[in-house]
């Protein structure tokens, strides 16, 4: 039997929606290494950045009053995302934040994706990434899914 050309309708908000698809790619993510060839498996941190993302944007636009959110982030600035979240009742967590500032360098540059020479050192955001992501899919979902 063939798909459905369109998807059923979802009875979820957007905001879970944005949490659904986060854990997909989260979960696309756990079953990767980290390291490969002798260097960070690059796909799998993309992945998590986005779920970190995508969780963000989950918790904001549950947040926020209207669908328009004051002074939206651009895409892909999870230190814009975090803010947002914060100003909309998020508890700030300072390493949560540092945590976020220091992905959001590789998130928002082409350096996960593309090889390029790297002037210095490359970060290892190998145990940031997961305890991040993994943090803000439990504080969110609790918010957006509350039981």
């Amino acid at each position: 039997m063939r798909p459905p050309i369109f998807p059923p309708p979802s009875g979820s908000s957007d905001a879970q929606q944005y949490l659904n698809r986060a854990r997909q790619f989260r979960e696309a993510a756990i079953r990767l290494p980290d390291s490969r060839s002798g260097e960070q498996n690059w796909p799998k941190y993309a992945l998590v950045t986005h779920a970190i993302e995508l969780t963000l944007k989950g918790f904001v636009f549950h947040s926020a009053s209207s669908k328009t959110i004051p002074d939206e982030p651009r895409q892909h600035d999870l230190v814009g995302w975090y803010e947002a979240a914060v100003r909309l009742g998020l508890e700030h967590d300072s390493t949560l934040a540092e945590n976020i500032d220091f992905l959001n360098e590789l998130h928002r540059t082409h350096f996960m994706r593309y090889p390029s020479r790297a002037a210095g050192a490359v970060p290892n955001p190998e145990v940031i990434a997961d305890q991040t992501v993994d943090h803000l899919l439990f504080e969110i979902t609790r918010v957006v899914n509350p039981r």
